[in-house]
């Protein structure tokens, strides 16, 4: 067609998403196992994993969508470096992806990190690595798209990335709330601070990124790990060894 990601989405339709959703949905019913339905693409994959929540309402589904499913469409002029699994969509696919964020349907948005070289990112498109990083606009994508543009309240932009995750993988109130003897994790970001994304304002590894370019509103001034600032206005101040291995507790899943 001309348009690599169009094709690369052809060859991995929507409808794909949707039989693996119900694969995994009548496993998980028949193990009484919980279950993460991860980076929905597709209208078809959200209405999958709607519906097996409701088929099987003693299973915990987790609707989850991602960045650059919200963000891009095959409609736009991207390259094969911007190929993924599952593949970006048409343009119809994000509003609806975006109309379930808004609804509730969709329960948290990550940012699917695959931080990858160009070196990966060559061959054609077939045989080239797909997935590509994007952390830094986990933000700047959902205030512009989802506040500024269609009135996503910001303490919903907050549950999708912050306390919905910590609640769904057993990490709350360590992580995911501001409490007393919670951990002092804040990201203080400029709602209005528009700015045009650069491969520099990324703070990453990555030389290539599919949202070059583009401009977006809500970027991070500063952020505070564990009470201690690790970023602040521009300037990364962290250092290896601030991490903190986050061991996830065992959860016994039964049914009854």
């Amino acid at each position: 067609s001309g348009n690599p990601m169009k094709d690369y989405s052809d060859a991995r339709p929507p409808w794909e998403e949707e039989l693996a959703i119900n694969e995994a949905a009548i496993i998980a019913r028949n193990t009484l196992c919980p279950l993460n339905l991860l980076h929905l693409s597709s209208r078809k994959a959200v209405e999958a994993g709607f519906d097996v929540s409701k088929r099987y309402p003693e299973i915990e589904f987790l609707l989850e969508g991602t960045l650059h499913h919200l963000g891009l469409s095959n409609e736009m002029k991207l390259d094969q470096r911007a190929k993924v699994n599952p593949p970006l969509r048409s343009k119809s696919d994000v509003d609806f992806l975006w109309e379930s964020v808004l609804k509730g349907h969709i329960h948290t948005v990550v940012s699917d990190h695959a931080c990858a070289t160009l070196e990966r990112k060559k061959g054609d498109l077939w045989t080239s690595m797909p997935g590509f990083g994007g952390t830094s606009l986990m933000f700047p994508i959902l205030i512009t798209e989802g506040y500024h543009k269609r009135g996503l309240p910001l303490e919903r932009i907050a549950e999708l990335c912050a306390a919905n995750p910590a609640r769904q993988h057993n990490l709350y109130p360590k992580k995911g709330t501001i409490m007393i003897g919670s951990d002092a994790d804040l990201a203080i970001i400029d709602i209005d601070n528009e700015k045009e994304v650069t491969i520099e304002n990324l703070f990453t590894a990555q030389k290539f990124c599919p949202e070059l370019g583009m401009k977006f509103k809500g970027w991070n001034e500063s952020t505070i790990l564990r009470g201690k600032l690790i970023f602040d206005k521009g300037r990364v101040m962290g250092k290896p060894g601030n991490g903190c291995y986050i061991k996830r507790p065992v959860k016994l899943h039964y049914g009854g």
